[in-house]
């Protein structure tokens, strides 16, 4: 057996005690949070602190890499976001090309999940039209609003909202047109 001072112990049992703590919140973060943060990072796509947050609860949520086809998802949208927060144009770009494929992988692995074609969705009505990033925003628009009239989102209300009311501006922005 080896003998350890009080304090060496004690600094490991802490340190033990908050690596279990870290490991048990991240695995525990709530989808819905996940998604109310992304919900916030669309309403204030400008705000670093508030795309930041999104980008530490995706992170959170699925680790820092995946690849699963949510996941992958996911992180590619929040890191995406972050280009908007960014003050340099060609560290925008960068920012936003190294996040594109990992899109559309996501979605050509699983092309039929409601969250990722939102996600691109709220991704192509947002980036400027030199970027070339909008030719599906029919196709996800219908994928998202099949999913609301199946009652994808009925477990988070404010989820199914957000949806519902993001295709009803995009429908009142095409009209305009």
């Amino acid at each position: 057996m080896v003998r350890m001072p009080a304090s060496t112990s004690l600094f490991l049992g802490l340190a033990l005690a908050m690596a279990c703590t870290a490991a048990r919140a991240q695995s525990t973060l709530p989808l819905n949070d996940v998604r109310a943060a992304y919900r916030a990072a669309c309403l204030e796509p400008s705000n670093s602190e508030v795309v930041s947050a999104f980008i530490l609860s995706a992170e959170q949520w699925v680790g820092a890499d995946s690849t699963e086809a949510f996941g992958k998802g996911l992180l590619a949208t929040a890191r995406m976001m972050r280009a908007e927060t960014l003050f340099n144009p060609l560290e925008k770009l960068q920012t936003f090309r190294a996040q594109r494929e990992p899109l559309e992988e996501a979605i050509s692995a699983d092309p039929d999940h409601p969250e990722l074609r939102l996600f691109r969705l709220s991704i192509q009505w947002s980036v400027p039209f030199f970027l070339d990033y909008a030719d599906n925003m029919g196709e996800d628009a219908k994928k998202v609003a099949a999913a609301l009239d199946a009652g994808y989102w009925v477990n988070d209300s404010e989820q199914g909202a957000f949806a519902s009311t993001f295709l009803q501006h995009l429908n009142d922005d095409a009209s305009e047109r």
